[in-house]
């Protein structure tokens, strides 16, 4: 009694260490990680399963039901040893793997005379490949489960049931059989009369003949079909050669108009930058002589707090008007050719605190400086806008600011940006059509080039440089299954999305290197005469490298200009620093000013 007693106190605490969720109940994986802990590897969770239908009411086991599913847990962990035992001895081949005959074989050696014929049936016609090799673990719970005894009365009633039910079925067969040979009959009698009608009509025409003519007319439509298509691919290839020539023609006319606009531009650039020194050193003049402006005012007002008369009171207050006079004339003189200056310059940094001091000044647009200080503000931004386009490299920012230049009226001023920016545009549409041409690429058009079992060369080394370009290795896709693999694969891993979203900043330009040697092996016309798919993934791969090199060779030759970015600018010439005025000067020029 004393060791019932220790031993219900020892399997309670077991039970209250593994109810975590203090529910009364453990569940088949708690049950799984008790028994793993008392014997090394424990069951699979199919086995606890079973363990619990044999000896719990429910499907999860109580504190007084704990120790015979242990029990029963543990016959079938001892149960097992020698049952793998059995099992590896069957696979002679070492593939984890039997057939069903064997299977069949070990089951009923274990079962003996309680094996069950029909229940070994449901389970072969259950799998989910019927005849495949079965593993250890699809019948280690049937071997380790005890028969039942009634299981084969049980089986042989049934077959009895079934033999009655196919006796029946035979019988209404045979009914069934008997009047469709009736219903045939009728019909041969009324076939045979009604041939024996269309006989006489076609008395005049023998089968040959028929044969013939119908061979030959099929001979004639498909000789038809691939003269129409011969001259249809015959003409899509001349008009994509013009196409191709014409495009090339009228990019170097536009790169020698480029040329020739940018040297205007450079020629005119330096002559107003020759203008603009001009106008600082008579800004820096202005500034100057605003400073001796500011230092006369100074002395006529020291002058007019010294005078102890009338007279000289008059004569310092009139000194003081004048030298105030010439003060505010030289200030509006520099800011006025500081401004001019900025224009000549076309100096953002320049323009935009002359612009606001204009502004403050209140000054008279005489010349007009303030509007084109303005306009050209609105130049360099367009300018700005299209160069940060341009190295984005994407298709809808560079139409949005090249058409922001077009109705800004800048076209002239930025000839040189906006031929280069029309260059890179046709690029980028010419990307987005080959991605498009992929889009609309026919599903069994991909199927026919995963369809080779040994594909012509052209067709494998395009599609090693589609996937090279993809991050596979050549090893890799130099083995023709691993590319049928590869293209058929579909959803985010598809070839068609990979590459409608494949981006040429990502490219290892080492494997882009190898995949254009492959390429450079045949001309459009070679793979398109073998593959019309294959020489769609042409198209996308070799632009693709072009478009991967032009990305390459700009940041090489933008990458030092940006580190140097700061040095560029240059600071323009200061103007001398005029000494800021005394607290009592403030003041009374302010009451002079009233």
């Amino acid at each position: 009694m004393g060791e019932l007693d220790d031993r219900r106190k020892v399997l309670d605490e077991a039970f209250k260490i593994y109810d975590t969720d203090m529910n009364g109940e453990l569940s088949p994986i708690q049950l799984q990680t008790m028994h793993e802990e008392m014997r090394i590897g424990g069951i699979s969770l199919p086995q606890v399963h079973a363990s619990i239908r044999y000896t719990c009411a429910t499907d999860m086991c109580e504190p007084s039901e704990l120790y015979d599913t242990l029990q029963e847990m543990d016959r079938r962990y001892f149960l097992l040893q020698n049952l793998r035992w059995e099992f590896s001895m069957l696979d002679r081949h070492q593939t984890d793997t039997i057939s069903e005959e064997k299977a069949r074989w070990l089951v009923q050696a274990v079962h003996g005379k309680h094996f069950n014929r029909k229940k070994w049936d449901n389970f072969t016609r259950s799998r989910p490949v019927p005849g495949s090799g079965v593993s250890f673990a699809e019948i280690e719970v049937e071997l380790c489960n005890i028969p039942d005894k009634l299981d084969p009365a049980l089986e042989k009633q049934k077959e009895e049931q079934e033999l009655q039910a196919l006796a029946q079925r035979k019988k209404e067969i045979d009914k069934a059989a008997e009047e469709e040979r009736e219903r045939l009959r009728r019909k041969r009698d009324e076939d045979r009369l009604r041939k024996e009608q269309e006989e006489e009509k076609r008395k005049n025409q023998t089968e040959a003949d028929k044969v013939k003519k119908a061979k030959d007319a099929e001979e004639e439509k498909r000789r038809k079909i691939a003269q129409e298509e011969e001259r249809h691919n015959k003409e899509e290839r001349e008009r994509r050669r013009l196409e191709e020539e014409e495009e090339r023609r009228r990019i170097q006319l536009e790169q020698e108009e480029a040329a020739r606009k940018a040297q205007e531009v450079e020629e005119r650039r330096r002559h107003e930058a020759e203008e603009a020194k001009d106008a600082e050193k008579t800004a820096e003049d202005a500034a100057r002589l605003e400073q001796e402006a500011e230092e006369e005012l100074k002395r006529a007002r020291e002058k007019l707090q010294r005078a102890d008369d009338d007279k000289a009171r008059k004569e310092a207050e009139e000194l003081e008007r004048q030298a105030k006079a010439r003060q505010l004339e030289q200030r509006h003189k520099k800011i006025r050719f500081t401004l001019k200056a900025a224009i000549k310059s076309q100096d953002r940094g320049k323009l935009e605190p002359a612009v606001k001091d204009f502004e403050d000044a209140k000054l008279s647009d005489d010349d007009n400086d303030l509007e084109k200080a303005r306009q050209l503000l609105k130049q360099l931004s367009a300018r700005d806008g299209l160069t940060n386009a341009m190295s984005k490299r994407q298709l809808a920012e560079l139409e949005k600011a090249m058409t922001f230049v077009k109705k800004s009226g800048f076209e002239v001023e930025l000839a040189p940006e906006m031929a280069e920016a029309s260059k890179l545009l046709l690029q980028l549409r010419r990307l987005e059509r080959i991605r498009a041409e992929i889009l609309e690429l026919k599903q069994s058009t991909v199927a026919e080039i995963r369809s080779y079992q040994n594909p012509p060369a052209p067709v494998h080394h395009v599609m090693m440089g589609t996937f090279l370009l993809h991050g596979h290795s050549e090893k890799e896709t130099k083995v023709w299954k691993t590319v049928q693999a590869l293209v058929g694969k579909t959803g985010k891993e598809g070839l068609k999305r990979r590459c409608i979203e494949y981006n040429p900043d990502n490219m290892v330009m080492a494997d882009a290197t190898r995949a254009k040697q492959l390429l450079l092996q045949y001309d459009l016309d070679d793979v398109r005469d073998v593959s019309a798919g294959a020489a769609t993934f042409y198209v996308w791969a070799t632009s693709m490298i072009e478009e991967g090199e032009q990305r390459a060779e700009a940041k090489q030759h933008n990458g030092p200009e940006q580190k140097k970015a700061p040095e560029l600018p240059k600071q323009p010439p200061k103007s001398p620093k005029v000494p800021p005025k005394s607290p009592g000067g403030k003041a009374r020029s302010a009451k002079g000013g009233k």
